[in-house]
């Protein structure tokens, strides 16, 4: 090899490790699966959800400029205090260290986090997976020109179906055929940018290695065989995250059918209907009736209204004392674990 390839292919590392891949899209649609692939890729790290945006970036005015040092200390000490950074298991002396160091920005703050992630796996591209990051993918681009933006987009129907499975999930399905919207709309708004990438649930488990092939093509790696062998992730420390590590099947494709009933159906259609056929899907059944509507209404106002209640605590941290991450989080947790304890948690999940 001569000289200045060398340098050339040196370069193009170096401009690939400031270039993340970032994985976003609604709750239950296989963000997890494909983080779970990508991950074993031996060049890519994805990390696991950071909340970054939510408990860090959102309060940037509460912690002030990171290029102050002492703004930075008091921003690392609470963040590297949260369960979303613990439970990745890293040295967090080491990273305290590395981010005190690089952490001048938040941007900087960020790509430093998710960089030494990727350096704890012996991996030279970095990334990470948070579903609630489809709402900033705009943002994203302009801090990482390079990035690679992947929306992961499934059926609403049985996006809506998993939900209702989901011990941490609102239980009725208006709420969750509209936070679909929210998501894959929030995400959509990149696709004209040249880094956006849709890939769809149903193509992802009926042809694994075919759309593992051009995600790889289009974040800039080589295919790796490795992305389709299931392994033991320490950091999987709920069920449903324990069944995205199992092989990949098509067992859970069109669940809907068989756990929704005919009228939740009809509402989860009539809430998404205008933007199924914009992400491939097509509606199965009849419009709803006005007194299923009017239900499906009240039935989303009663949950919304039960869990802002639940997670007053939490909020409460968040509006008063927002510097104070791992407060609130232990404050939202109380609430997720009671949700958890009242819930029979399937085996399998959807």
């Amino acid at each position: 090899m001569t000289g200045s390839r060398r340098t050339s292919l040196a370069m193009s590392m170096i401009e690939r490790w400031n270039e993340p891949i970032f994985i976003v899209g609604a709750p239950r649609s296989g963000t997890t699966l494909l983080r779970n692939m990508l991950n074993r890729h031996p060049a890519i790290a994805i990390y696991r959800e950071s909340d970054f945006h939510h408990y860090v970036y959102r309060r940037r005015r509460s912690f002030g400029s990171l290029g102050d040092l002492p703004n930075r200390q008091r921003l690392v000490k609470e963040y590297l205090s949260t369960g979303c950074v613990k439970r990745m298991q890293m040295d967090l002396q080491a990273l305290e260290a590395r981010l005190l160091e690089e952490g001048v920005g938040y941007e900087a703050f960020f790509l430093s986090l998710l960089r030494y992630f990727a350096h704890t796996q012996g991996k030279r591209r970095c990334g990470e997976k948070t579903p609630r990051h489809a709402l900033i993918t705009e943002a994203l681009c302009e801090w990482y020109p390079g990035a690679s933006i992947i929306h992961m987009v499934r059926d609403p129907r049985d996006v809506v179906a998993s939900f209702l499975r989901m011990p941490w999930a609102d239980h009725n399905v208006l709420g969750n055929a509209r936070l679909w919207v929210r998501f894959n709309l929030a995400a959509r708004r990149s696709r004209h940018r040249p880094n956006y990438l849709l890939v769809r649930y149903e193509q992802l488990v009926t042809q694994p290695e075919q759309e593992l092939r051009r995600i790889c093509t289009f974040v800039g790696e080589d295919y790796s065989a490795d992305m389709l062998v299931p392994n033991y992730d320490p950091t999987a420390d709920r069920p449903w995250l324990r069944r995205a590590e199992e092989p990949v099947n098509t067992e859970r494709l069109g669940k809907w059918r068989e756990q929704l009933r005919e009228d939740q159906v009809a509402l989860i259609e009539w809430m998404v209907r205008p933007h199924m056929q914009t992400f491939g899907y097509e509606p199965a059944g009849r419009s709803p009736e006005i007194l299923t509507i009017a239900r499906g209404m009240v039935s989303a106002a009663y949950d919304a209204a039960s869990r802002r209640a639940g997670e007053f605590p939490g909020m409460w941290y968040s509006f008063t004392c927002s510097t104070q991450l791992a407060k609130e989080e232990s404050a939202r947790e109380r609430f997720r674990g009671r949700q958890l304890d009242a819930a029979v948690i399937p085996e399998k999940c959807p």
